[in-house]
């Protein structure tokens, strides 16, 4: 080969190798981006997936997944829909509200019904000032007349729509509920009202990281003994919001739940399903009170108990929901209170050593809990991101949307509540093997 043909060979040579390298090159740019668009079409795929899920649908598949049954609600995608009539009324069976008494004021309660106008809610306003109480709890529940009443007559420019439209969540604490659950329940040195976000460490503990807006804490020689309450607070009432709260509080509250009676050395089987762990969730003026409690061995159920409001009109007033008010803080306080009693009462046997030495029985077997309870079970990748999600969701909403339960999710699915129906038909075929908890509501 010439010297001349020898040169353009190796400058060919030298060409290709630049050209394959340059290749080279250019292909794994082009399988980078490929992968990233794979990536990115896999994350937008998963983000979908997760909002076509909706909030309802996720309250009631990981109330399943956690034993519990909401017996409150029945629309279409509950544990309750679809159910035959027997398994309804079972259920029903298993409600079992606690008692407490009615703390209004007769004599100025009856005066209410006589609001009409401005000029009548000043007369009231000004008998709740003569009146002069006898008990310490009419004390407490006059203040708070006092309270409402005031707001109606002095500013009632703060029930507007337009300025409810525009009050957060702190808002409605500071400028409505906040001084009337400290009047009620915080007038007691072993109950302390935690506010503003912040978590149990029971619930750290466990890896449940849920923030409450309101956590009522029993104390013992200002030891905390347990989360007696749990409180979540929204700006007004939506559907995402609702069930992302009231899942966050159920999940949260069964946690405490199983805490509490675990540390009951003593308690007997007939007593553990009366014990009830008390949640409270309030969206714009209005608050629903429900129980958390176990009516079977690894079986807990989620019941409303009463619903109430801060009344913003004459009306409302008028018609008593003022009083409701009342008889809803005074639930709360007796469920607390409660559990503080069981408590005490738990850590001490109650059985005769002398009748048992004379009777020659034997000594009673104690409570086995891990029988009766199961543990939380919760996704750590929804975590928390609710809140972010319904603010967002309720932008989309009415502004004066009210909350109805008989919603219009006929198509939701209601294979979350499967499991649920499964067990109630296993527990029906059997011969009343479950013991009917009592008494009826």
């Amino acid at each position: 080969m010439s010297k001349r043909s020898r040169r353009i060979f190796e400058e060919l040579s030298s060409v290709t190798k630049d050209k394959l390298l340059l290749q080279a090159a250019v292909d794994r740019q082009t399988i980078r981006r490929l992968r990233n668009e794979a990536e990115g079409i896999e994350q937008s795929t998963t983000r979908k997936k997760k909002k076509t899920i909706s909030k309802k649908e996720t309250y009631f598949q990981n109330l399943a997944k956690n034993q519990v049954t909401d017996i409150s609600i029945s629309t279409p995608g509950s544990h309750i829909d679809g159910l035959a009539k027997v398994q309804v009324k079972r259920l029903h069976k298993k409600k079992n509200a606690p008692a407490y008494e009615n703390n209004n004021i007769k004599t100025l309660s009856i005066k209410f019904k006589r609001i009409v106008n401005s000029g009548n809610l000043k007369v009231v306003l000004n008998s709740c000032e003569n009146y002069k109480p006898s008990t310490s709890v009419e004390h407490v529940v006059n203040r708070i007349y006092l309270f409402v009443l005031r707001t109606h007559v002095e500013r009632p420019w703060m029930f507007s729509n337009e300025n409810l439209k525009r009050y957060s969540e702190f808002d409605l604490q500071v400028k409505f509920w906040g001084y009337i659950f400290e009047s009620y329940l915080g007038q007691c040195r072993h109950i302390i009202l935690h506010w503003g976000d912040t978590m149990s460490n029971t619930c750290k503990n466990m890896g449940l990281r849920f923030k409450l807006d309101l956590r009522v804490l029993i104390l013992r020689e200002d030891e905390m003994v347990v989360d007696g309450a749990t409180g979540e607070i929204a700006r007004k009432a939506t559907k995402a919001k609702l069930y992302a709260d009231r899942l966050k509080s159920v999940l949260t509250t069964k946690c405490h739940l199983n805490t509490f009676l675990e540390s009951l050395k003593y308690i007997s089987e007939e007593d553990i399903i009366n014990v009830h762990m008390p949640i409270v969730q309030v969206m714009g003026l209005e608050a629903k009170v429900s129980s958390l409690r176990l009516i079977e061995k690894k079986k807990y159920a989620m019941e409303d108990l009463h619903s109430f409001k801060f009344p913003r009109t004459s009306e409302q007033l008028k018609s008593g929901e003022l009083e409701s008010l009342i008889n809803g803080l005074t639930l709360i306080e007796e469920m607390v209170n409660s559990l503080e009693t069981k408590f005490n009462d738990g850590q001490t046997e109650n059985e005769s050593s002398m009748d048992r030495i004379l009777k020659e029985t034997k000594k009673k077997k104690e409570t086995i809990m891990k029988e009766w309870l199961s543990d939380v079970t919760w996704d750590s990748n929804d975590e928390e991101s609710d809140d972010e999600e319904s603010e967002e969701d309720s932008d989309e909403e009415s502004d004066n949307e009210e909350f109805e339960e008989d919603s219009d999710e006929g198509d939701e699915s209601d294979s979350d509540s499967q499991g649920v129906n499964d067990e109630i038909t296993n527990n029906d075929s059997d011969e009343e093997v479950v013991k009917e908890s009592s008494p009826e509501q």
